[in-house]
């Protein structure tokens, strides 16, 4: 119960910045995007589903259902203020970018140190880094070209698969 109960103050936490600090009122702008992320999940959850790299404890929601409440929480939540409040100039854009991959590996190295999140065959904080230095970017091609990103995502994802060893073909 106690994961959970982090959870859901986390998500509120989500939730009350992205009222605060997020464009909400035009979230159909971003909703496409938000969608992306969710289904990135989604399909991280269905694709290594016999060899997680990365799990959250279920303490007392069902896993699948956790799994949707972050989603629909915290993740729609990251992309409407990650995308509403992305800024202008290279320069500011780079630092905007690092603030996030920043953001979410603190909160990863929270989340593994309480026992709240595993990470099993291999993946590690600099796989985290990596994934969250290949994840802030790709949200913001998708929202500008939804085509590319989902290209790019499907290129990542088998760079994974292979250097995680899950197969792609049953028998193998």
């Amino acid at each position: 119960m106690r994961f959970t109960l982090i959870r859901f103050v986390m998500a509120a936490i989500w939730i009350i910045c992205a009222y605060k600090w997020s464009d909400y009122k035009n979230w159909k702008k971003y909703y496409p995007t938000m969608m992306f992320f969710g289904f990135g999940d989604l399909i991280y959850t269905t694709v290594f589903k016999d060899k997680k790299l990365w799990a959250f404890e279920c303490d007392f929601l069902v896993c699948s259902i956790n799994e949707l409440f972050v989603i629909f929480t915290i993740f729609f939540s990251t992309t409407l203020l990650f995308l509403s409040r992305f800024p202008k100039g290279i320069w500011k854009q780079i630092k905007y970018i690092v603030f996030w991959i920043a953001l979410y590996l603190t909160i990863e190295i929270f989340t593994t140190s309480i026992g709240m999140q595993k990470n099993s065959h291999g993946w590690n904080l600099w796989w985290s880094l990596f994934h969250n230095s290949v994840q802030f970017p790709l949200l913001i091609l998708h929202h500008k070209n939804p085509v590319l990103a989902w290209i790019i995502a499907f290129i990542f994802l088998g760079l994974i698969m292979k250097n995680f060893g899950v197969p792609a073909i049953l028998g193998r």
